[in-house]
């Protein structure tokens, strides 16, 4: 077991909570409630859970960052997002900025595949000399400090991603690293995912792997949440996940009858 009892329930509490809210939340907009088709199709009942399910899918993000951040806490002397007055400030040298452009551009042609090890030693180079330099401001997903006071930078993405966010992310990343390499420090930069929709197989969605070298600087599903707090993190979450839904059963049951008495009344 990687998460210990007191870990555990916390995650359980934030988990069960967060739902709850949502649960209470959520309702039907009056004039746009009636789905006859819809209905006839998948029941109402089963078009209502669609919403509710919908409307969760979007707040998961929010809500898995926020468990990871909690579990780094076991892990690492600092976890923690970087926003608003705290987000990474520092200098990229203007030679660093061309070496990552030249970098997307590769990429972006399929000229070169993603190497983190290259990509990284290039950079740091390119940030050593007292070369003319420009401020950048960054906020961060997810900021960890091992012990050794190493520096550890996530981006946190949903599994699907288009093209466009991946050179964002990458870019942003690339950016991370330059400022600290400014710095003369090498930190750790990554990607990570929650989930890997492809599992048991490899993760394979192209915009993803046209831009990150999975393992190097892309951690997905199992080997995002295991990095952050040990081996078998995440089938100890998987576990508080299948609880929690237990237990919140009962209450999206109750709230779907009384929607669709409601919407029943109105029509």
């Amino acid at each position: 077991m990687a998460l210990n009892k007191e870990l555990e329930a916390e995650i359980h509490s934030l988990l069960r909570d967060s739902i709850l809210a949502k649960i209470e939340k959520y309702s039907l907009n009056g004039q746009d409630s009636a789905k006859p088709f819809q209905y006839a199709l998948f029941t109402k009942k089963g078009y209502l859970v669609k919403g509710f399910i919908h409307g969760c899918e979007t707040a998961l993000g929010t809500w898995h960052e926020t468990i990871a951040k909690v579990i780094a806490r076991s892990t690492f002397t600092v976890s923690k997002k970087l926003r608003g007055s705290g987000r990474l400030r520092g200098q990229i040298t203007l030679e660093a900025q061309s070496v990552f452009d030249e970098i997307l551009s590769e990429l972006d042609g399929v000229i070169t595949a993603p190497n983190h090890a290259r990509e990284a030693e290039q950079i740091f180079e390119a940030s050593q000399h007292d070369h003319q330099s420009a401020e950048r401001i960054h906020t961060v997903d997810l900021f960890l400090q091992t012990h050794d006071d190493e520096e550890i930078y996530f981006e946190i993405k949903g599994p699907k991603p288009n093209k466009n966010e991946m050179r964002a992310a990458k870019r942003d990343l690339l950016e991370i690293y330059a400022m600290r390499a400014k710095e003369g420090k090498r930190v750790r930069t990554f990607l990570g995912m929650y989930y890997n929709p492809y599992d048991p197989h490899e993760y394979q969605r192209w915009t993803c792997l046209r831009y990150f070298d999975q393992g190097s600087d892309f951690l997905v599903g199992r080997g995002f949440w295991d990095f952050l707090g040990g081996p078998g993190t995440y089938e100890d979450l998987i576990r508080i996940f299948e609880v929690v839904g237990e237990e919140v059963r009962p209450s999206l049951e109750r709230k779907l009858c009384d929607l669709g008495s409601a919407n029943a009344a109105s029509v």
